[in-house]
C-alpha cells in the first residue's frame, strides 16, 4: 500500500505525467463518446439493413480511408510537429497554403477514381460488385472535406487543445453522420441513405473545424516564412508511413471484398471494430505524447522524452490488457449486439485481439520515430510490413476467408511494431516497449 501511495504521489507530482493523465482521461471520455456514436451508426445499419449492406458500405469506406490519407500528403502529422514549436505559431500562411493544396489534390484523386469507378467495381472484384458504385460516389465526395477536417484538427493537437482535437477527429464524423442518417431514414428506407449521411456528417465537421481554426489564428493569410512545397516534400515520408498504416488497417477489408461475399465483409468489419476498442488508450496517449516528444527532442531534453515514453507505455499496456480480457470474456455478447449472424466471427475477433496485444506491448513506436526525425526509418519498416500484409492477405484470404485476412493483418502488425521497438532500443537506446521494471 505504501508503495502504491508513493508511486501515485510521484506520478501526480510530475507535471508531464499529470498532463498525460488528465488530458488522456479527457481524450478517453471523448473518444468513448465517439465510439458510442460509431457503434450506434454501425448498429443502426446492421439492424435495419443486415451484414450484406454494411459490407458494401465497408468496401466503400476502405476506399475512403486509403484515398483520404494520400490526399493529405502527411501534412496533418507534419503540422503537429511544426506548430508544437512555439516560435512557428506565427507562421499562419503555411497552414492555409498546405490546406488548399491538400484539398485540391484530394479532389483530383477522387475525380480519377470516379472516372474509373465502373472498371474498378466490375473488373477488380472476383465477382463484379456494381452495387458498390452508388456508395462509392458519395464516399468520394466526402474525401476532400475529411482532409480539411484532419489538417485543421492537427493544429489544435499541436496547440495541446486535446479536447477539441479529439472531438473533431474522432467523434463528429459519426455523431453528425448518425444524426443525419436518422433524419434521412424518416423520409426513405433506401440503403443509399447510409453513404449520404456519412458525407453530410463529414461536411458539417469540416466546416466547424475550419471555422474553429480560423478563429484560433485570428487572421487569414497566405504569406508564409516557410516554402509550402518544401514543407510538403518533407511531409511525404509521413504521408507514406500513414498511407501504409491505413493500407494495413483496411487492406484486409478491401481484399475480403474482392474474394468474399458482402455479408462476410460486414461480419469481418464488425469484428475489426470491436478488436480496435483496445487501441483507444494508445490513441489517447499519442495525442498528448506527440507534441511533448517533439518539443523535448527539439530542446535536446533526452531524459524528459525517455521518461514520458516509459510512463505512457506502461499506462497504455495495463489499460489495454484489461480491455482485451473483457472483449475476450464477453465476445459472444458483443458480437450478438449487431445481430446473430455476426457471432460466427468469434475466431476472427480472437485473432485480431492477439494483434492488439502486440500493438500495446510495443508502445507508441510510430509517434516516437516521427517526432524525433526518424520518419524515413519508420517508413521503411511499414513498407516491408505492407508488402508482407499484401502477400499474406492475397494468399490466405481466398483459402481461409476472414480468418486468413485477420491472420495476415496480425502478422504484419506484429512485424512492424516489434521491429520498430527493437530499432529504438538497439540504435537509439529508447525503450518503447512495456517493461514492468
Amino acid at each position: 500500500m505504501a508503495f502504491i501511495k508513493s508511486q501515485l504521489k510521484h506520478i501526480l507530482g510530475d507535471s508531464d505525467f499529470k498532463e498525460i493523465l488528465s488530458k488522456g482521461l479527457s481524450y478517453i471520455l471523448i473518444r468513448g463518446f465517439g465510439i458510442i456514436a460509431s457503434y450506434a451508426f454501425t448498429l443502426y445499419v446492421t439492424k435495419n439493413f443486415g451484414a450484406s449492406i454494411f459490407g458494401l458500405f465497408s468496401i466503400a469506406v476502405s476506399v475512403f480511408m486509403i484515398i483520404s490519407v494520400i490526399g493529405r500528403l502527411g501534412i496533418d502529422i507534419h503540422l503537429v510537429k511544426f506548430y508544437s514549436i512555439e516560435g512557428n505559431l506565427n507562421d499562419i500562411g503555411l497552414f492555409y497554403k498546405t490546406l488548399l493544396k491538400s484539398f485540391l489534390i484530394s479532389a483530383l484523386l477522387c475525380f480519377i477514381i470516379y472516372v474509373f469507378r465502373f472498371q474498378i467495381t466490375n473488373e477488380l472484384f472476383k465477382d463484379p460488385k456494381p452495387e458498390v458504385v452508388p456508395y462509392l460516389n458519395w464516399i468520394l465526395l466526402s474525401i476532400p472535406f475529411w482532409s480539411v477536417t484532419l489538417i485543421c484538427s492537427s493544429v489544435s493537437r499541436a496547440q495541446k487543445n486535446i479536447k477539441w482535437f479529439s472531438f473533431i477527429s474522432l467523434v463528429s464524423r459519426f455523431l453528425f453522420g448518425f444524426i443525419v442518417l436518422l433524419v434521412l431514414m424518416s423520409f426513405t428506407h433506401e440503403p443509399i441513405a447510409i453513404p449520404k449521411a456519412h458525407f453530410f456528417g463529414i461536411l458539417i465537421t469540416s466546416v466547424i473545424a475550419l471555422i474553429h481554426t480560423i478563429k484560433s489564428f485570428k487572421v487569414i493569410s497566405f504569406k508564409s516564412q516557410t516554402n509550402s512545397w518544401t514543407f510538403i516534400k518533407q511531409s511525404l515520408p509521413m504521408m507514406l508511413s500513414s498511407s501504409i498504416l491505413i493500407f494495413l488497417g483496411w487492406m484486409d477489408t478491401f481484399v475480403m471484398g474482392v474474394y468474399e461475399t458482402e455479408s462476410n465483409v460486414g461480419i469481418y468489419n464488425v469484428c475489426l471494430k470491436i478488436a480496435t476498442l483496445t487501441s483507444f488508450t494508445l490513441l489517447a496517449i499519442n495525442s498528448i505524447l506527440a507534441p511533448k516528444i517533439a518539443k523535448s527532442y527539439a530542446e535536446n531534453d533526452e531524459n524528459n522524452y525517455k521518461k514520458l515514453i516509459r510512463f505512457s507505455t506502461k499506462l497504455n499496456f495495463l489499460i489495454s490488457s484489461v480491455v482485451i480480457v473483457l472483449i475476450l470474456f464477453f465476445n459472444k455478447f458483443l458480437l450478438s449486439i449487431f445481430g446473430n449472424e455476426f457471432i460466427e466471427g468469434q475466431t476472427i475477433l480472437f485473432i485480431l485481439c492477439a494483434g492488439q496485444i502486440v500493438n500495446s506491448f510495443s508502445g507508441s513506436v510510430g509517434i516516437i520515430l516521427q517526432m524525433i526525425g526518424k520518419q524515413r526509418v519508420y517508413q521503411n519498416f511499414v513498407i516491408v510490413a505492407l508488402l508482407l500484409n499484401l502477400v499474406l492477405t492475397i494468399i490466405l484470404t481466398p483459402i481461409y476467408g476472414g480468418i486468413g485476412a485477420a491472420t495476415a493483418t496480425v502478422v504484419s502488425m506484429a512485424f512492424w511494431n516489434l521491429s520498430c521497438a527493437i530499432y529504438l532500443k538497439v540504435k537509439l537506446q529508447i525503450t518503447s516497449y512495456y517493461n514492468p521494471f
